[in-house]
């Protein structure tokens, strides 16, 4: 089950809009990109000030043998 706001944005992404998310920390942001970065073609530009978050994300998507 998604978290508030998620779905439209992960529709809104597929759909090819233009999308700025701006949630709190915890607010579920990863998701929001990581789906529509799964089913997709092409690249996700993702920027974040965060970069340990950024760095624990990639190791925890090598662990799931995700590229």
């Amino acid at each position: 089950e998604f978290r508030a706001s998620q779905e439209q944005i992960i529709n809104s992404i597929l759909e090819g809009k233009n999308v700025v998310t701006i949630l709190p920390t915890g607010g579920g942001k990863s998701i929001c990109y990581q789906i529509p970065t799964l089913l997709k073609k092409g690249v996700c530009l993702l920027v974040s000030p965060l970069i340990a978050l950024m760095n624990d994300q990639v190791n925890n998507l090598k662990e799931k043998g995700i590229k």
